[in-house]
C-alpha cells in the first residue's frame, strides 16, 4: 500500500534533465507521473539519491521549471525510475503546474 499525500496523474512527456548548479544537460528523460508534491522520471542517465536537478517543460504555452530531489530509485519499464520530491522554492510557475495537474489530467 502506498502512503502518498496526493494522487499521481500519469503522463508521458519527454524532456531534459538539467543540473541545478551549472544548468548543463545531464541527459534525456520521460516524465511518467506527477502529483502536487513530486514527480517521477524514467531515464538511462545515472542519478543518485538526494541529487537535485530540474526539468523544463512547456505546458499550454507556459514555461515551467520543476526542481526536485531524488528520494527513490526503482526499476522502470526500460530504465531506472526516479521518484522526485519537489523543491518548491526553486520551481518556476509551480502554481500553474499544480492547477494543471489537479484539473487537466485524468
Amino acid at each position: 500500500m502506498e502512503n502518498r499525500r496526493y494522487s499521481r496523474k500519469f503522463v508521458s512527456l519527454k524532456t531534459k534533465i538539467v543540473e541545478t548548479n551549472t544548468s548543463s544537460v545531464l541527459g534525456d528523460c520521460i516524465l511518467t507521473d506527477v502529483s502536487q508534491d513530486g514527480f517521477a522520471i524514467e531515464s538511462e542517465t545515472q542519478l543518485v539519491l538526494n541529487q537535485q536537478f530540474s526539468l523544463n517543460l512547456i505546458i499550454q504555452n507556459k514555461h515551467i521549471s520543476l526542481s526536485g530531489k531524488i528520494v527513490r530509485i526503482t526499476q522502470g519499464l526500460f530504465y531506472p525510475l526516479y521518484g522526485i520530491k519537489l523543491i518548491e522554492k526553486d520551481c518556476k510557475n509551480l502554481d500553474f503546474f499544480k492547477k494543471y495537474v489537479e484539473y487537466s489530467l485524468n
